[in-house]
């Protein structure tokens, strides 16, 4: 039992969480603090040290003038690098392995966006030995770029791992990190942007891209980007994003700050109303600070990314 997989990645976690919230400590005191037994706790130390995820940071007395070595986290031993790309203003944030800025920096970017990218990435990565990979932000359905092809050909470029996502998508999953939603509650989140109105949901701070059935994404217009409709497509507009609340059953909404949502809040409210009938209405929240939920919903995306590295030596 105590050579089980799922057994021993359960007790290289709590060890390597002691560690990471504490001062180095010897592998008795590990033992001591985790309730393993000591000669487990060398085991997974060493494996640990080979994986360079702790490290030995030197010795303290152990008593009748004996000495032990001391480990600690190595937060170095893993990085990952997002990436914000909006209009010509590329912002980029190197990550450690506990999800800690360790860099970074903005470009205006003057000729090839993409070409900047690639740049960059590569630059990182002979500057970072731990860079495993990369999460990129972006509003592409502005530029008509191809998602998979701009990935395909940034991870060809860098030798990293990449994920990628849109901006709502990532905003969203920001809120609700930020609105610290308790198990089992939701958000789904408005935004009118560069690419129109659009939205996304969220679950256990987690964007989830299929919670909206596809019977009421037929209902989406090619005109919603239309930021001063007539009053036929204002009316579609907010019928839509009445649509889009009540198919997610959210406990909570929010609308990014844009003139749209402050001049038409009360009538989504009314239309909310009405069609939850004696039902409460979801908790409505007007969102000022987009740029932070983004970069929040980048680091998730990008920390979830670098859990598949957790077991591979860089």
């Amino acid at each position: 039992m105590t050579n089980s997989p799922v057994l021993n990645e359960i007790n290289r976690e709590k060890l390597k969480e002691v560690l990471a919230n504490g001062y180095p400590m010897s592998k008795a005191a590990l033992a001591e603090m985790t309730g393993l037994d000591l000669p487990l706790v060398i085991r997974l130390v060493d494996e640990l040290v080979k994986t360079r995820e702790i490290q030995a940071v030197g010795t303290q007395s152990a008593g009748k003038g004996k000495s032990c070595r001391v480990y600690q986290y190595n937060t170095d031993c893993r990085s990952v690098i997002g990436l914000m790309l909006q209009g010509q203003t590329l912002d980029w944030f190197l990550l450690d392995s506990l999800g800690m800025t360790k860099n970074q920096g903005q470009i205006e970017v003057e000729s090839d966006r993409q070409e900047t990218m690639r740049l960059l990435l590569q630059t990182m990565r002979r500057c970072e030995p731990s860079l495993c990979c990369f999460a990129l932000g972006v509003d592409f359905e502005a530029e008509g770029e191809a998602d998979d092809d701009l990935l395909k050909e940034l991870e060809m470029a860098s030798g990293l791992k990449g994920i990628i996502g849109s901006r709502m998508h990532f905003s969203a999953e920001g809120s609700g990190q930020r609105l610290r939603l308790k198990e089992n509650n939701s958000l789904i989140s408005f935004g009118f942007g560069q690419s129109g109105l659009s939205c996304s949901f969220v679950m256990n701070g987690k964007a989830q891209k299929d919670r909206l059935s596809r019977a009421d994404e037929a209902d989406s217009l090619p005109e919603l980007h239309e930021e001063n409709p007539s009053a036929e497509l204002l009316q579609a507009q907010l019928q839509w994003i009445v649509n889009r609340v009540l198919a997610a059953s959210p406990d909570v909404v929010v609308f990014y700050a844009h003139p749209f949502f402050e001049q038409h809040k009360e009538e989504i409210l009314a239309g909310l109303k009405q069609r939850y009938n004696t039902l409460p209405v979801p908790k409505i929240v007007t969102a000022e600070n987009f740029q932070l939920d983004y970069e929040i919903g980048l680091s998730r995306q990008a920390m979830a990314l670098l859990e598949e590295f957790k077991d591979r030596q860089v």
